[in-house]
């Protein structure tokens, strides 16, 4: 019997994209991301993807959601996340 090694979700594929894009656009705590719209232009993905990936995110205390304002980066370690996705 063969096991079958389990597949990431969508949103933790787009997590683990999140994490490149702010080690190669060198964001820090306070900086802005890209809109969701920009994020699944960019990424090739959903929206509703995208806004569940911000979600966990969120949930995590790594990011904060203003409201009109946009989302910002609020205390990122970028190895937390990766621990975190596994």
């Amino acid at each position: 019997m063969s096991v079958v090694p389990e597949q990431r979700k969508v949103y933790q594929e787009i997590l683990l994209e999140i994490n490149n894009l702010i080690k190669e656009d060198g964001l820090k705590p306070g900086d802005r991301l890209p809109s969701e719209r920009e994020l699944a232009e960019r990424l090739r993905v959903g929206r509703s993807s995208v806004r569940e990936a911000l979600r966990a995110l969120e949930l995590l205390g790594l990011i904060t959601t203003r409201r009109g304002e946009g989302t910002f980066i609020q205390s990122y370690r970028q190895n937390k996340l990766i621990d975190i996705i596994g």
